[in-house]
């Protein structure tokens, strides 16, 4: 072992060991050789350099793939060694490798010799015909499918054997089941997806018991430790991918060497690698040493000058097709910006620009899985320049998103939504407000002047009001789903699937597909009530958040604002106030309305601006025809809901506490009657008060 590999294991990476004791060291027996095999996974066309300039190279810092090749290189210094990948090498790619169709990508991992890749979910992007016609035709390597048929036919190779200092080396690759759901179905049209732990161990058995393999790795594009457990004695090492985890564990079984599993994180962040010794004389695995090494283990390496010239060329050809247009825009979009600063300036009011890439995501996914999204959302933070109107460019759509982040979509329940609405309050952070960008089929009404929690009045997706104990599919970055920015505790997007489709490659195809449409009226909407919203009534309607904040965004001039066949319409007051910093309540207005004394059940107050805001705040008015019932919303005294998205800042229905004081009476009295019936079964302190309340009843 040199000492750098002895180094590394120490200082940069986890090392698990199993060994077979004989009567002397396995690496001493006879006829034993020692060699390598090294994975890494999740790729994603990560190939630049992307290690801490300033505080050196940390844990989590991408290598990038001409620096990862000399690190590959120095572990398996003086041994004989196969590099292989667990999958999604392309796809969900970054800009320097997307751009290019990902050739590049393929051609590095050409130039650094990969011996076996296991197929990965992002390697059917583009359906079956691309992966077989492109990336397949495109690679030196095997990929590798044991779980996949095609109209019952086995689609790739199920395995690949190689020698290896004299011993024979089965590498066996299988896709998670679930790639079925994070591809189009028209995309992969008489596709199966089996399990893919039966697939590995059946071809595993099958190339022991041949006499084909001696050793057995699986590349498997799932996570590892989450199915570790389900692989039989005859794999020896498991390299998981697809979660993008760092994990690393074995698993002991009964007439075999415990199993060595690790899963290498993503992006070029981490190298796994494996020394297997083997007794050729006894024809079994003796020893089998697995470590992680991350980008700290490559600081003082140079960069492999042969893939490090790979990856130059591919910066050379992102910038020049950085310049080739994606399609148009109608108009010029911004983000949010306080009185007399920039576009960007304030996060925590409502943009065109952050609208939009929520109803990209909403859109691009939905044609992508052939699913149906119910809603997009987009964190002001993620949106970083503006984008101006007419051609868009490849270079301008990654400056707008520059993260990287990945577009996933799950199920919320209304009740967690809503609290996402809550959250875009937070005080006594240096942003106290963080907008939420929604697709075009969201509304939110709520009430400028409630407290902490309580200003969400409605929420409505195409029209109908959210139920709390529904669930919806929504579309959001991965970033979100992490809880970033604070929209969504922990655990409230389930059943998450992740396409790694890019959140800028969402944002392509939706200005592509050439349907893609700027949201002009508002989606987020003020509304404080003043008075009792009750028939025959005077209230004020106080309105906030009626327009954006940047110069060259639609501006409204007029709100309309009705209930009934009552209508008012009031010019807008777009001055900034004090306090508006950092907040999204520009564009008010005030409004005064008689309630109708006719009006009566379920009615909506309506509010419309001439620049295409159409929000509603929902009331139950109770009573008869007359109209003598009252709302149980939008007024300013308090009162309650069971509607999840209704108004929390409402008055009480006179007649329904009535009602409810009536049945409460109802039920003391059959309590009372029952207890009665029990005669001298009771106690004499307990008769009395038995028989004032049966008094005080009159029954």
């Amino acid at each position: 072992m040199t000492n750098f590999r002895r180094f590394g294991q120490l200082l940069a990476a986890t090392t698990v060991t199993a060994t077979v004791l004989t009567g002397a060291p396995a690496a001493f027996a006879e006829d034993s050789v020692t060699f390598s095999v090294s994975n890494i996974t999740d790729l994603h066309g990560h190939i630049a350099n992307g290690l801490n300039t300033e505080e050196g190279a940390q844990e989590g810092d991408e290598m990038g793939v001409a620096l990862l090749q000399s690190l590959i290189k120095k572990v398996n210094e003086g041994q004989n060694y196969a590099l292989t990948t667990s999958g999604d090498n392309v796809g969900g790619s970054a800009y320097i490798s997307a751009i290019s169709g990902d050739e590049y990508t393929m051609d590095a991992l050409n130039a650094m010799g990969v011996a076996a890749s296991a197929v990965g979910n992002h390697e059917f992007d583009k359906g079956t015909e691309d992966l077989m016609g492109r990336i397949d035709a495109s690679s030196d390597f095997p990929i590798l499918g044991a779980n996949i048929t095609k109209d019952g036919k086995p689609l790739l190779d199920a395995s690949v054997v190689k020698e290896i200092d004299g011993v024979k080396v089965g590498f066996v690759g299988s896709v998670t089941k679930n790639t079925e759901n994070k591809v189009a179905p028209s995309l992969i049209e008489g596709v199966e997806f089996g399990d893919p732990v039966e697939a590995t161990n059946k071809e595993a058995t099958r190339l022991k018991e041949s006499g084909e393999a001696d050793v057995v790795i699986a590349l498997f594009h799932e996570d590892a430790q989450e199915y570790a457990k389900g692989f039989n004695k005859d794999v020896d090492v498991l390299f998981g991918g697809d979660t993008h985890l760092k994990t690393q564990g074995t698993v002991e079984r009964e007439g075999a060497l415990p199993l060595q599993w690790a899963q290498g994180w993503e992006y070029g962040k981490l190298l796994n690698d494996v020394d297997i010794t083997f007794d050729r004389d006894a024809d079994k695995i003796t020893d089998i040493k697995l470590t992680q090494y991350d980008a700290t283990a490559a600081a003082e390496l140079t960069e492999d000058e042969a893939i490090a010239q790979i990856v130059a060329e591919a910066k050379t050809k992102a910038e020049e097709l950085g310049k080739d247009v994606v399609g148009t825009t109608e108009q010029a979009m911004f983000r949010g910006s306080d009185e007399g600063k920039g576009s960007g300036s304030n996060r925590g009011v409502e943009s065109t620009l952050n609208n939009f890439i929520a109803q990209a995501q909403r859109d691009s996914v939905a044609k992508a899985t052939g699913k149906t999204i119910d809603l997009g959302v987009m964190n002001a933070g993620g949106v970083r320049a503006d984008l101006d109107k007419g051609e868009t460019t490849y270079e301008e759509v990654f400056t707008v998103q520059p993260f990287g982040n990945s577009v996933a979509y799950g199920k919320i329940s209304g009740k967690d939504l809503i609290q996402a609405f809550e959250n875009q309050w937070q005080p006594g952070n240096s942003r106290p407000r963080l907008s939420l960008g929604v697709s075009d089929n969201v509304s939110v009404v709520y009430n400028q002047t409630a407290e902490q929690g309580m200003r969400v009045q409605s929420v409505t997706i195409d029209g109908k009001q959210v139920e709390a104990e529904k669930d919806y599919t929504i579309a959001l970055s991965t970033f979100l789903i992490g809880g970033g920015d604070g929209f969504f505790a922990e655990g409230a997007i389930k059943d998450v699937t992740d396409l790694g489709y890019m959140d800028t490659q969402a944002m392509i195809d939706y200005i592509k597909a050439g349907d893609a449409k700027v949201r002009a009226g508002q989606s987020d909407v003020g509304v404080h009530i003043d008075g009792e919203v009750v028939p025959g009534k005077e209230i004020t309607v106080n309105l906030s958040s009626l327009n954006y904040s940047t110069e060259g965004e639609p501006m409204a001039k007029t709100v309309t604002v009705q209930l009934g066949d009552a209508k008012v319409t009031a010019d807008i007051d777009n001055a900034a106030l004090e306090g508006d910093a950092q907040h999204g309540e520009r564009g008010r207005a005030s409004v005064k309305l008689t309630v109708p004394e006719g009006i009566t059940g379920a009615q909506e107050l309506k509010i419309t601006t001439d620049a295409g805001t159409n929000v509603a705040l929902p009331f139950d008015f109770g009573g008869d025809d007359k109209g003598d019932g009252s709302s149980d919303k939008g007024s300013s005294d308090k009162g309650s809901s069971d509607n999840g998205s209704s108004n929390k800042d409402s008055s009480a229905d006179g007649s329904s506490i009535g009602g409810g004081i009536a049945a409460l009476v109802a039920v003391i009295a059959a309590v009372a009657g029952a207890l009665a019936m029990a005669g001298n079964a009771l106690p004499e302190p307990v008769r009395s008060i038995i028989a004032q309340l049966r008094a005080q009843l009159k029954i």
